[in-house]
């Protein structure tokens, strides 16, 4: 699942390049990003037990939230 590697990677690329829309860019990436490793987990329901799949998909609920609030915060800032 390389979405979910590229969840943190846009993370740190957008931190290392600074404030601005550079940063914005790479975080709604990342929200894209744990927005597709939720639906392979949906697609993998069938795979997985449904404990863990509903504990991993309320985790990219939870950074999904995160990026949008720091998203807010960051436009706030300009």
């Amino acid at each position: 699942m390389d979405a979910c590697g590229s969840i943190s990677a846009n993370i740190e690329e957008g931190y290392g390049r600074g404030f601005g829309k550079d940063r914005d860019h790479f975080l709604r990436y990342s929200a894209g990003s744990a927005r597709e490793t939720k639906g392979w987990y949906y697609r993998s329901r069938h795979l997985l037990s449904p404990e863990v799949i509903q504990h991993r998909m309320a985790l990219c609920d939870d950074i999904i939230s995160l990026l949008v609030t720091e998203l807010k915060h960051q436009r706030a800032l300009r």
